[in-house]
């Protein structure tokens, strides 16, 4: 039975995107190199094809005409990062780069579209993790603050939705944790006071806008992975617990309350890699919660309890094992699994115990390899499963706002084909395909979906 939801006024449908997955490090000078510059230099192996961000998907001179697409097929919203060390060079602002970022948001503006900035997605300055460590270090929360108030000085009169940070999660698991990323350490003392410098220059930052620029508002976006527990057995809920504590909690409790959960400095102490703190952080991070919050969500988290010890430094896994559910949809080409009600289940939770603080999809998308053999016969990809995917989770997010939930907005990740860390360009998540070779913009069928979609105003689901 279909159900047809119509798309509220001014509800943000559109697409999100990370500066140095689309810019790359095209136009930048010596100096300006981030992190995934860095990832790359020093592991190009590691990367699929050994292609890194030199051009990425080429945004930095292509931005006009791929903003004029979004708006042409109908979108409102467009997230965009600024890259930081492309931002500043030094301690100055770069006047080139400045006047760059100040035309993406102008061409967004006039073409009736809704700019929101995220201020830090993986974009840390290369040169601060060769001198202190990236995110370990406490000093670079005061240059990250110093960045923040130049750039909301630059655009505060132009953009009023900012956010501190996109996924501040990742980088730091992936690196310090899974030891998968740049620097490749298994070091969990490293990563929990990476991950709480990240919260405490979060709410800094929060503070920093309240406190000189009214204007606007400051949130933050989660990597969102929804914990489920293979049954009610209570080992299977305890397990459930714990790994929401450590996946989910320990940034929405930040974020959301101001506060982070007891139980994670009984743990990490525990374990002996409790982070180091200031006498006024915590009271710092408690009055400065986000003004709204991006859920980043792509796969839940299913778990059962653990019935062989885990050896290894601390992490999360030695609270549970993996339960794979019977029910499953898979994407193999990610080795994700597809649940689109985990969107409604986000909202409701943050209705029930989060005071139904304002937030919205700011991520979700779905990455598929080799894309090519969908191409039809007119030379157009038939991304049938990318429409599929992208109406479900969307009728998950109007159906939130439907039962009161506070959610203003659904974005896909991404308008073109993107580099992703280590994959590349082997999956492709784009409304536009991108043509590696001529750098070409290439509609697929979602794309015309989506325009569809929004000329309607409303969205039909099986």
């Amino acid at each position: 039975m279909k159900k047809t939801y119509e798309i509220p006024n001014h509800f943000m449908i559109g697409t999100s995107s990370s500066a140095w997955q689309i810019e790359g490090c095209a136009g930048k000078k010596p100096g300006q190199e981030s992190w995934a510059e860095l990832f790359y230099q020093t592991n190009p192996h590691r990367w699929y094809d050994e292609r890194g961000p030199q051009k990425a998907s080429d945004f930095y001179h292509h931005y006009k005409d791929d903003i004029a697409t979004m708006a042409k097929f109908g979108m409102n919203t467009f997230r965009f990062t600024i890259q930081w060390p492309r931002f500043m060079q030094g301690n100055e602002v770069d006047p080139d780069e400045s006047a760059y970022y100040q035309d993406v948001i102008n061409t967004i503006k006039a073409h009736g579209m809704k700019p929101i900035i995220s201020l830090e997605h993986w974009e840390i300055p290369a040169k601060l993790f060769k001198e202190q460590d990236g995110w370990v270090s406490r000093k670079t929360i005061d240059a990250y603050l110093h960045y923040v108030d130049c750039a909301l000085h630059a655009f505060h009169d132009d953009v009023d939705t900012w956010f501190a940070f996109t996924e501040p999660n990742i980088p730091i698991d992936n690196g310090y944790i899974k030891k998968i990323w740049y620097p490749f350490v298994h070091d969990p003392q490293r990563a929990y006071q990476a991950h709480f410098h990240k919260i405490l220059a979060t709410a800094k930052a929060v503070a920093l806008a309240h406190q000189k620029y009214p204007n606007i508002t400051m949130g933050a976006m989660v990597h969102m992975t929804p914990i489920y527990a293979a049954s009610n057995d209570i080992r299977d809920v305890q397990a459930a617990y714990y790994t929401d504590l450590f996946e989910v909690r320990l940034y929405l409790d930040a974020y959301l309350k101001g506060e982070i959960p007891s139980e994670i400095f009984t743990e990490l102490k525990k374990y002996n890699c409790l982070f180091a703190y200031g006498p006024n952080d915590l009271e710092i991070i408690h009055e400065n919660p986000v003004d709204l919050l991006g859920i980043d969500y792509y796969f839940p988290i299913r778990v059962q309890a653990r019935n062989t010890p885990y050896e290894g430094p601390f992490c999360s896994k030695v609270y549970y094992e993996d339960y794979v559910w019977p029910e499953r949809e898979y994407n193999a080409n990610r080795g994700w699994e597809i649940y689109p009600k985990a969107i409604l289940d986000v909202g409701r939770r943050i209705q029930k115990d989060y005071g139904n603080k304002p937030w919205f999809v700011s991520e979700n998308g779905i990455g598929i390899e080799g894309e090519d053999r969908y191409r039809n016969d007119k030379g157009y990809i038939d991304d049938d499963y990318r429409i599929d995917f992208i109406q479900r989770h969307l009728g998950y997010a109007l159906q939130a706002k439907e039962e009161g939930c506070n959610v203003y907005g659904y974005l896909i990740w991404s308008f073109i084909d993107n580099l992703s860390a280590i994959n590349a360009f082997k999956n492709r998540y784009g409304l536009l395909e991108l043509d590696l070779n001529t750098y070409q913009r290439i509609p697929k069928k979602s794309l015309h979906w989506l325009q569809n979609v929004m000329q309607k105003g409303e969205l039909s689901v099986e």
